[in-house]
């Protein structure tokens, strides 16, 4: 493989550092796939076996947590002390930098209520209105009624630095009826740079 630093390439060689910090400054081209060993990333899922409700979580019509409750269970990589704990359901991260994240859920509205909605998203470091500001607004399940809801989703690059967390935070409708299954609840993020 070789290696183009600033106009300058470098014989097909295998580099690996000892020690220190690679500094380059200019642009970099690599002419085969990058592998960064040890970059934070996580997957994980609720194992509680249940339907949960925004009741279990503290209550409808508010932002709540998807914490403790999901049973969460996780994999991960590059994490030291930190990343994705299973008993928070938080992801801290370990280095700074912006990190994607995904969220579903598996989502039914038990009545013919249209309050039985929710907004789905994550907040860092317990606050939703993380994104310059202002809350980023989707909704599932308004005028679904009696029903599975399609699709639930989010996903996002979030700037964190070392010690902020995100978590999923979804407002829960006040009707109160909606529910998600916690073992079809995933939630995976990855540091991108």
């Amino acid at each position: 493989m070789a290696i183009d630093i600033a106009g300058t390439t470098l014989a097909p060689t295998t580099f690996t550092p000892t020690s220190g910090t690679l500094n380059i400054a200019g642009s970099l081209s690599v002419d085969t796939n990058l592998k960064a060993t040890g970059q934070p990333a996580f997957n994980a899922r609720g194992t509680v076996g249940s339907w949960l409700y925004g009741g279990n979580f503290g209550g409808a019509g508010a932002f709540r947590e998807a914490g403790s409750q999901m049973g969460w269970t996780s994999t991960q990589q590059g994490a030291g002390s930190y990343g994705f704990s299973n008993s928070t359901g938080r992801f801290t991260a370990p280095v700074t930098g912006f990190y994607f994240f995904y969220a579903s859920a598996y989502y039914y509205n038990d009545n013919n209520a249209t309050s039985n909605y929710i907004h789905f998203t994550f907040s860092r470091n317990g606050s939703v209105t993380w994104h310059n500001g202002i809350t980023p607004y989707n909704i599932y399940s308004y005028g679904t009624v009696a029903q599975h809801t399609d699709g639930i989703t989010a996903n996002c690059m979030m700037y964190l630095s070392v010690g902020d967390y995100c978590s999923v935070y979804p407002y829960w409708g006040g009707g109160g009826n909606g529910r998600w299954y916690s073992n079809y609840f995933l939630f995976c993020g990855a540091l991108i740079g």
